[in-house]
């Protein structure tokens, strides 16, 4: 680093710049994998003092590149040295930053712990320098304001604008008393929100039930059986003679058990284990909780805005915090009558099964009832479909979908999962885990590498739960006539594990999971902006969500059923009647659904605008349950409040957003009506919504992308209109 510093004195600009990554792309070749520019990583390399050091390291270089643009005079001033210096200033700290993130999630340990305990306020206290650079922000200002910018393309001209935002409503302008105290909001956030994280990772982790009577798990399939049974061995409980069982909250044990058991005594102790996640003990995250949302607020109200979620929303489809509320609350009032009605009929439902008078659910019977009623109402048992969704037919009928409809092809690289110090074989690619798979993705015309993605499919102790796609980074935009540079992305998930035979038999969820994530990974890989920042995934977080629920559309079409569901020992395609039983049964209780993750988006936005009023001083469960009580079905016990483990809003992306998925869902819904009538298999469909959905990314407004798409703004009504809930006008 004493060489690149030394190196600026007497430059241009340009030329500091270019000094600046000359010599960082020497260095990091050589001994920092965690910024490594080559395509693939690697990952026996990466370790987490290494992935330390290199974030460090990052953020150095990005300093001194922030610097050289801090020099640029105002008649020096081009878009290459001021706006596209800015948006590369972070390459290697992002890229390292990525991966260490990446690690903490799918290989936790004490050990990536610490490193990330160690970079994290670091990186949030030179995120919040950028901003607060008052010569950075004079150089940025000023030239945002010269001729020139008129004369860029219309996406380098919406970049100028979205950096200029970006710098005002992350406190440019404040004063410097109030720079300094949102710089101590961001680094406290940043620590309270990682440990969140690890409260519920360690919380989720920290139960399990060895069971050993097998009468206590009565109703649920032999597959599952034999998997727990495998699950108990591996921890050295039971024996091949005398079995033993193992329940573990990951959800694709956890979830048969509540749809399945007929033994409510195994419900209800599994149940708990569930709800009490982060509720009591050491692992509570009440009082984080409550500290983020004070500090959120605080933070808008520094910025000039009333509340956090018109700070998070200012520039996404729905501007303001008012219009989601009231696109949330509109649908629930919408959803109302038909909710109540299928609230009756449920509990209608359960007294006709137990003989008793009902009034109130018991929440561990919740999703077996409810499994129970859509049996009967459609002669349909979900667990039917498992032998005719094998992993590897699942994973090759839904690339034969993307490759027919998009004009892509995908094959898979051989991997090796390597120790530190081993050597590569050649002709394999290092992966972090043995599971792990790599795909790489082909236009099928130009046979130009668009990208390539890791797949890492099964639950682990050191796996955070759920299901994601990452983007680990941008290819070069195309120039000089060549494509684009291939980007890096992962899929990861937590889906039903191969039982002792190495056959993963998936859960009509599992699939739909599969499907909607595989649908950011088209949204990264078919991803041609012209800038990196613009690329993939990177557009108006209430748009984000569009590609991956419109994919799950093809898990309940027949021309999708029929590129993967065949019996896993006969071959035989799935039977036309056991088609025709699931799609009767796929908007069972649908009000139900919708309300369910309504109830959450409500939560969520009334936390982030009405903290004070509704949450302070208040037990979280209770205020939850206060708040929610008109829009779910009684239950006879208290619920602990979701947001005492919802990730996806306390330290992920969906802080004040959690609306965005219905949102998107209704877009979902309604571009996929085009499909609908033209063809779910029709190429030239595919190929419109690749040019005019996939590709573009954040390079202009969603609002503007989808009418390219569409002709036309989007239908609000398409969701529930879709679902049976409304009718056509």
């Amino acid at each position: 680093m004493m060489v690149v510093a030394c190196c600026l004195c007497g430059l241009t600009p340009m030329q500091a710049q270019a000094e600046v990554g000359a010599a960082l792309q020497a260095e990091e070749l050589k001994n920092h994998p965690f910024m490594d520019t080559r395509l693939y990583p690697e990952w026996s390399k990466m370790t987490p003092e290494q992935g330390a050091r290199d974030v460090l390291l990052g953020i150095e270089m990005a300093r001194k590149r922030l610097e050289v643009i801090c020099s640029v005079k105002p008649e020096q001033a081009t878009y290459e040295n001021v706006f596209g210096a800015f948006e590369n200033a972070d390459r290697e700290m992002g890229r390292a930053l990525g991966f260490v993130s990446h690690l903490s999630s799918v290989m936790d340990s004490p050990e990536i712990r610490a490193a990330k305990d160690q970079v994290l306020p670091v990186c949030a206290e030179f995120a919040n320098s950028i901003t607060a650079n008052e010569r950075l922000w004079s150089v940025i200002k000023s030239a945002s304001q010269q001729p020139w910018v008129k004369s860029l393309d219309p996406e380098r001209q919406r970049y100028v604008q979205q950096v200029v935002d970006s710098f005002r409503d992350s406190g440019a302008d404040l004063p410097a008393e109030q720079k300094a105290r949102k710089a101590e909001i961001v680094r406290e956030l940043t620590q309270l929100t990682n440990q969140f994280n690890q409260h519920v990772l360690d919380a989720t982790n920290a139960w399990e039930w060895v069971v050993t009577d097998r009468a206590q798990l009565d109703g649920l399939t032999e597959q599952w059986l034999e998997s727990a049974r495998q699950a108990a061995l591996a921890k050295g409980y039971g024996t091949e003679q005398e079995p033993q069982w193992l329940i573990t909250l990951d959800y694709s044990c956890y979830r048969p058990v509540m749809e399945l058991c007929h033994v409510e005594a195994t419900r209800r102790k599994c149940w708990e284990g569930y709800a009490h996640i982060a509720k009591g003990g050491p692992y509570d995250t009440e009082a984080i909780v409550a500290r983020v949302m004070e500090l959120r607020r605080e933070l808008a109200e520094l910025l000039g805005f009333d509340n956090f979620v018109d700070l998070t929303v200012a520039r996404r489809m729905v501007n303001s915090g008012d219009k989601a509320m009231q696109f949330v609350d509109g649908m629930m009032q919408k959803l109302k009558p038909a909710f109540d009605r299928e609230k009756a009929e449920f509990m209608a439902y359960i007294a006709k099964c137990t003989g008793k008078e009902v009034n109130k659910v018991d929440p561990w019977s919740r999703m077996y009832y409810a499994s129970k009623m859509a049996h009967e109402l459609y002669d349909f048992d979900p667990e039917s479909l498992r032998p005719y969704q094998a992993s590897e037919n699942v994973i090759k009928g839904m690339f034969s979908i993307a490759q027919h409809l998009y004009g892509i092809s995908i094959r898979e690289v051989p991997t090796v999962c390597l120790k530190p110090g081993e050597s590569c074989p050649a002709g394999k690619v290092e992966v972090w885990h043995p599971d792990v798979r790599l795909f790489e993705v082909y236009d099928a015309k130009s046979k130009a590498h668009m990208g390539s993605f890791y797949m890492d499919l099964y639950p682990r102790a050191s796996k955070r739960a759920g299901a994601w796609v990452m983007m680990m980074s941008a290819g070069e935009p195309a120039a000089d006539g060549k494509p684009h540079a291939p980007h890096l992305a992962t899929l990861v998930a937590n889906l039903t594990p191969p039982n002792e035979d190495g056959v993963a038999l998936y859960s009509h969820y599992d699939v739909e999971t599969l499907f909607h994530e595989f649908g950011h990974m088209l949204h990264v890989m078919c991803s041609d902006a012209g800038l990196r920042t613009h690329m993939g995934t990177s557009v108006a977080w209430d748009f984000v969500e569009l590609p991956s629920q419109l994919n799950e559309n093809w898990t309940w079409e027949p021309e999708g059923l029929a590129t993967y569901s065949f019996h896993y020992k006969t071959g035989a395609p799935i039977p036309q009647d056991l088609v025709d039983s699931m799609q009767k049964a796929r908007f069972f209780m649908p009000a139900n659904d919708n309300m369910g993750q309504l109830g959450i988006a409500k939560l969520d936005l009334e936390m982030h605008m009405n903290y004070d009023e509704k949450f302070k001083g208040k037990p979280l469960d209770d205020a939850t349950n206060e708040l929610l009580a008109p829009w779910r079905i009684p239950f006879s016990v208290e619920i602990p409040s979701i947001m005492r483990t919802l990730t996806h809003c306390i330290s992920g992306g969906y802080a004040g957003g959690y609306y965005s998925y219905k949102w998107a869902e209704v877009l979902a819904a309604d571009a996929f009506s085009r499909f609908a009538k033209e063809g779910v298999m029709n190429e030239k469909t595919g190929a419109d919504y690749r040019k005019h959905i996939l590709a573009p990314g954040d390079s202009r407004s969603a609002s503007d992308i989808y009418r390219e798409f569409m002709g036309r703004d989007p239908n609000p009504d398409a969701l529930l209109r879709k679902q049976g809930l409304i009718s056509e006008s």
